[in-house]
């Protein structure tokens, strides 16, 4: 999913929000489950832009970090 090269012209702005969207989340509950011992977490009370907030974050810090070097 990282090629440049990628057409994204037959999809709908729909259809990329939501891959962009699920990324973030997959990004967040990597982060979240990253410092969990047994890698169980309950997102039931997590509200639900808690994980693409998340990932976000996750995306930022990366930026960031290749910015630096």
């Amino acid at each position: 999913m990282t090629d440049s090269n990628m057409d994204l012209g037959n999809l709908k702005s729909r259809d990329v929000g939501n891959m962009i969207s699920k990324t973030l989340v997959d990004l967040g509950k990597e982060e979240v489950t990253r410092d969990t011992p047994d890698g169980y977490v309950d997102y039931g009370n997590l509200p639900s832009r808690a994980l693409p907030e998340i990932g976000k974050q996750v995306v930022a810090n990366k930026i960031k970090q290749q910015e630096t070097t």
